[in-house]
Parts: C-alpha cells; sequence; structure tokens
C-alpha cells in the first residue's frame, strides 16, 4: 500500500470509488442519440465528388510546390545580392 501526497492511504481513495454508482442512458435515449447522429452524417460521396477532389488536391499540390519552390528561390536571390553587396561586388542594395 502507498501512502499519497495528503497522507490517506490509496485503499481509502478506492473505497470511495468503489461506492461510486455508474449511471448510464436508457436505451430509448441511446435510440434517439443514434438516430440523431446518423442523420447528421453525411452519405457516402459519390465517386465523381472524390475523384473530383483528388484531382484538385494534386492541382493544390503542384500550386503549392511550384510557389514554395518561387519563394526560396527569390529569397536565395535576394541573399546572394546582399552579400554581394556587402563585399562591394554591385552597387548598394
Amino acid at each position: 500500500m502507498t501512502v499519497d501526497r495528503d497522507d490517506k492511504p490509496d485503499d481509502d481513495v478506492l473505497a470511495s470509488l468503489a461506492r461510486l454508482r455508474t449511471c448510464d442512458v436508457s436505451q430509448r435515449r441511446s435510440r434517439q442519440l443514434r438516430r440523431r447522429c446518423h442523420a447528421m452524417l453525411p452519405a457516402e460521396p459519390s465517386v465523381e465528388r472524390l475523384s473530383w477532389m483528388a484531382d484538385g488536391a494534386l492541382f493544390r499540390r503542384d500550386i503549392v510546390l511550384a510557389l514554395g519552390s518561387a519563394w526560396c528561390v527569390a529569397y536565395l536571390v535576394e541573399i546572394i545580392r546582399y552579400t554581394a553587396a556587402v563585399y562591394g561586388y554591385f552597387g548598394p542594395p
């Protein structure tokens, strides 16, 4: 048996928990909740919708990749330009 921070044995806490009653919803209420959940869930998406979404995802991925690459190249060019200006290879930045 271990003692917690309040110097109460764990057995007292466990005994208190054992005396708690369990509560559950009635079967009628669980059926109502289940019906509400099923009504809120969308039906399975059609194949056309899925193929359109997949094509859009590929298109978005390509655009994001191209924009990210262009941003990195522009950043690298500016770093080189400023470094060259510091060492006096070009005019002021």
